[in-house]
């Protein structure tokens, strides 16, 4: 092979940002393309889909009306499921509290010196995963309590390709609607304790 000069280089990068170019346009016509297929269907079922999404929107709020009022009817079982809509009620996160962070490192440093690398973190932050394992004695002696997470209602909805689909239809729909409002990401389930200051 021979010498590889800075203006092989150069001509090199100049090659691929040329075919980086070509991609790009190419992709754009593609995705023009697409937008114009498509948008004959997607204007057949507009009218019936923004419909569709604010009866979902009002049998969504009417439902969360009801679970709010009437949370007795939730001790056992906790929650129903009807046609793949789950509701009731669950418990939300715990979390901690304490007034001052600065003390309660400070506590921490006097009262549990061998697991303070454990509890705070380097740059002087609680450390909440590992707050929760103490005891509640010590947690009080630190000055942090444990706030039980209260019962809250809530509603889902099974989530097969199809429902998916019409998420993001729907999505798209109540974005139309309303420009300046998006459609609320659904929150996943995963429990962890926030810290509260």
């Amino acid at each position: 092979m021979s010498t590889i000069t800075l203006e092989n280089i150069r001509a090199a990068a100049e090659r691929l940002a040329a075919a980086h170019v070509a991609t790009t346009a190419r992709a754009s016509l593609l995705q023009d393309e697409i937008k114009t297929a498509v948008k004959p269907i997607y204007e057949r079922h507009r009218s019936g889909l923004d419909a569709a999404a604010e009866e979902e929107a009002r049998a969504r709020d009417d439902l969360q009306q009801m679970l709010d009022a009437a949370p007795q009817l939730f001790k056992k079982p906790r929650s129903i499921v009807v046609n793949g809509v789950r509701s009731g009620y669950r418990k939300e996160e715990d979390s901690l509290y304490y007034a001052d962070e600065k003390a309660v490192i400070a506590r921490i440093r006097a009262l549990f010196p061998e697991q303070a690398d454990l509890l705070v973190r380097t740059e002087e932050t609680l450390v909440s995963d590992a707050l929760t394992q103490l005891d509640a004695k010590s947690r009080s002696q630190v000055g942090i309590s444990l706030i039980t997470g209260a019962d809250k209602s809530f509603i889902t909805i099974g989530d097969s390709d199809v429902e998916k689909l019409a998420k993001t239809l729907i999505s798209d729909a109540i974005r139309r609607v309303g420009e300046e409002e998006t459609a609320p990401k659904a929150k996943k389930g995963k429990a962890k304790i926030k810290e509260v200051a």
